[in-house]
């Protein structure tokens, strides 16, 4: 912006190094006419100040557009506009600004809400039904035909299951199943028309929406106020959790429901781009009538990942989001990640087994050093191979009673050479790697055993 903001600085017409000392340049201005300064940017050639226009937020080509006639005409130009709605939605191609005349109009009726589509994924703190436990996984996007902003949930169905003992271990059952992921589109979770309210003031207040109306329920979108690093403490009920990666936090916890002014952002630098809440309640009326009766009156808080963290690449092919059966529970969203970096995870509950403990007690011939003996060479070769290295992370999106959403649910400290147990050898794991892990597992309302980690099942991959 410093190479910008150098254009604007306005400069007289006259020389004012000029060593002239003529009577013509030493002649003083007539009485009653000022100056005359013009802006150096408005000199530069027509596609420079393009470009210049292009490295702008909307927020200031809008600004510059009040400030002279040439300049409102560049900052009305579409393409400009285009290419600023085209970033908010990256996952599909626009080819016209649908019931808006202009890509600009477009544009200003869902200001400041565009970052919904950008971002696409969210999870939420709580589900629907107020369940604080399971959360919510919902997808948003663009409607270029009705021009809408609007996103649904994103819903798994367990499908056929299979089930055959493990010929090592007779006592477990290997679980397998083929899930149905689709979008719940009967039941929109956010619905932003064209009609909406004033986009100047949805800054500030909250935006109601058509969705759940004839089943009685009322549902107001709204920005939230992003919590500083620097101001987060452990006493802070935060979304999301710190052991999910992001760039935002916020509270998710008010005595009053986010009511008061000073919860909500008042400019849009205080406003999280990351996350946006939605207060849901029942409302009694009839033909879609309002009696001003609120009944179980709720706020979910929403937060995005980031787009690297859960997209699979050469090095770290295992990230991404995933649909785990969780038997009676049914399907659970998690996220699997790779992280750069190895740290402690942060567990506050149950207990912990270890899978080479729990494969060495069921295979006892296993467990002496004719493990490391038995073909050690090979699988350390194979071991020390990329991707076959580093940490994996599962973190879940969707809860249940037992673990709830925003917790881990396994996680293998090194799938390289430091944490490999052996190369499958039966069916219907043969060839796949048997690496160390850790399992979380909960009684009822996530009670277990203190700071520590719970569960068992070796992970093949």
């Amino acid at each position: 912006m410093d190479e910008i903001s150098r254009f604007l600085t306005f400069t007289s017409l006259s020389p004012s190094t000029s060593s002239d000392t003529s009577d013509s340049a030493q002649q003083a201005p007539i009485m009653g006419t000022p100056r005359t300064k013009i802006s150096a940017l408005l000199g530069l050639p027509a596609e420079i100040i393009h470009h210049i226009f292009t490295l702008l937020d909307p927020i200031s080509l809008a600004d510059l557009s009040q400030t002279c006639h040439l300049l409102r005409t560049h900052a009305q130009d579409g393409k400009l506009w285009y290419e600023t709605v085209q970033k908010n939605v990256p996952a599909q191609r626009l080819l016209s600004p649908g019931p808006c005349n202009t890509w600009k109009d477009l544009y200003a009726a869902h200001h400041p809400f565009w970052f919904l589509t950008r971002h696409k994924l969210w999870f939420s703190d709580k589900a629907n039904t107020g369940s604080a436990m399971t959360g919510s996984l919902i997808v948003a996007r663009f409607d270029p035909r009705r021009g809408c902003i609007e996103a649904y949930r994103l819903v798994a169905e367990q499908g056929d299951h299979t089930f055959e003992h493990w010929p090592l271990d007779p006592t477990v059952i290997i679980h397998a199943f083929n899930p149905r992921v689709r979008l719940w589109l009967d039941d929109p979770v956010i619905k932003l028309d064209i009609s909406s309210p004033n986009p100047g003031k949805r800054l500030h207040r909250e935006v109601l929406m058509p969705t759940g109306v004839s089943q009685g329920i009322r549902s107001l979108l709204f920005r939230s106020l992003h919590i500083p690093t620097s101001h987060q403490n452990k006493s802070m009920s935060l979304w999301p959790p710190e052991i999910i990666p992001t760039n935002e936090r916020v509270r998710n916890d008010s005595p009053n429901l986010f009511r008061s002014d000073s919860q909500k952002p008042r400019t849009l630098a205080e406003a999280s781009d990351t996350t946006f809440r939605i207060r849901k309640w029942i409302d009694f009326g009839s033909l879609g009538v309002s009696i001003g009766l609120r009944m179980g009156e709720d706020v979910m808080t929403f937060s995005t990942l980031p787009e690297e963290c859960y997209t699979p690449t050469k090095e770290k092919p295992w990230q991404g989001i995933w649909v785990g059966d969780y038997s009676g529970h049914g399907c659970e969203f998690l996220v699997v990640l790779q992280p750069d970096k190895h740290s402690q995870p942060a567990i506050s509950r149950s207990s912990s087994q270890q899978s080479s403990s729990s494969y060495a007690s069921a295979n006892p011939e296993f467990a002496s050093d004719e493990v490391a003996s038995a073909g050690e060479d090979d699988a350390n070769e194979q071991a020390e191979e990329a991707p076959y290295s580093g940490r994996l992370e599962a973190i879940k999106l969707t809860g249940d009673p037992n673990v709830p959403r925003g917790e881990y649910t396994f996680i293998a400290d090194d799938i390289g050479r430091n944490g490999l147990i052996r190369i499958a050898e039966e069916q219907p794991f043969r060839g796949a790697r048997v690496v160390e892990s850790r399992g979380h597992v909960a009684a009822r309302g996530f009670i277990g055993g203190p700071l520590t980690f719970s569960g068992e099942l070796p992970e093949y991959i």
